[in-house]
């Protein structure tokens, strides 16, 4: 009898040990499907009624997921075609008050009233310039970046975009120094992308810069590297400079933290990077392109 009993309780034992591993089993590869972010629905292998409940639950769960992320990639890309189409509407009537706010300024003889309208230009200016970054934001979130590659001499680019801003650095008492610049650098890239790239780092450095500003253009082996630096007045995060609408300047009086961000995206469509340093009180951002064979 006694040896029927421990008979009995074997079997029970590893019966129950099979039917634990065999849990244990399963749970491991729901485990490894639930990680991988291809896993439409969990399957499980081991028939039992309280495993394919859980599995049945989680699989409503991940269609419920899947639904919430389908209805939230829609409304956010309606949300950027939205903004792309008013910050377009916006275009025209600004750039007509633009228009006439310069001819009173030109007309006005009352100097009181000529530093009101020079005032509101100068607003209106910047209005100008956040639907326009707004505007290329949203185009490009919404349709990517489809670079065309091409042959630059982004030495000459960087010399044509300091005279075009040469006017701002004058007023700005700010005297742009480009190291090399006689020299021919060629860089695989996007010619439009590329000067988008330029005039946003220009125009990032004037905002923020409490001296002079530094322009080099350089190969090295298969690379080119492109760096702007200059001094600023104020504590730069540089792990989160390239994100969405960071500014260090909290009132965002000075922008809206668009620039950098373009820059970035569209520096990594044509398969470069770029990054920023602060050296004491000096800013550097440094992009890093392929070389032009």
């Amino acid at each position: 009898m006694e040896y029927m009993i421990i008979l009995i309780l074997f079997a029970a034992v590893v019966i129950f040990a099979g039917r634990y591993y065999k849990l244990k089993k399963q749970l491991k590869s729901i485990s490894r499907q639930l990680s991988d972010e291809q896993t439409r629905l969990v399957t499980v292998e081991f028939v039992d009624d309280d495993m394919e409940s859980v599995a049945l639950e989680i699989n409503e769960l991940l269609e419920k997921i899947q639904q919430t992320i389908i209805k939230s990639n829609v409304s956010s890309a309606a949300l950027k075609s939205s903004i792309a189409d008013i910050s377009h509407d916006m275009k025209t009537p600004l750039t007509s008050v633009i228009g006439y706010l310069q001819l009173a300024e030109r007309e006005c003889k009352d100097e009181k009233i000529g530093e009101i309208i020079k005032t509101c230009l100068e607003r209106t200016h910047y209005c100008n310039a956040l639907i326009n970054d707004f505007f290329e934001l949203s185009v490009l979130e919404s349709q990517g970046c489809d670079p065309k590659l091409e042959r630059v001499d982004v030495a000459g680019m960087i010399c044509e975009q300091i005279l075009a801003y040469y006017p701002i650095f004058e007023g700005k008492s700010i005297t742009p120094h480009f190291e090399d610049s006689n020299k021919t650098v060629m860089v695989s890239a996007d010619s439009n992308m590329l000067n988008r790239v330029i005039q946003n780092l220009i125009s990032n450095s004037i905002k923020y810069t409490n001296g002079d500003i530094y322009f080099r253009a350089c190969q090295e082996n298969e690379r080119v590297i492109i760096t702007v630096s200059n001094p600023v007045n104020a504590y730069v995060n540089v792990a989160h400079i390239f994100n969405r609408f960071y500014t260090q300047d909290k009132s965002r009086s000075k922008g809206s933290g668009i620039g950098l961000y373009i820059c970035r995206q569209l520096i990594e469509a044509m398969g470069g990077s770029i990054s920023a340093e602060m050296e004491g009180n000096r800013l550097s951002i440094k992009v890093i392109l392929l070389n032009s064979v």
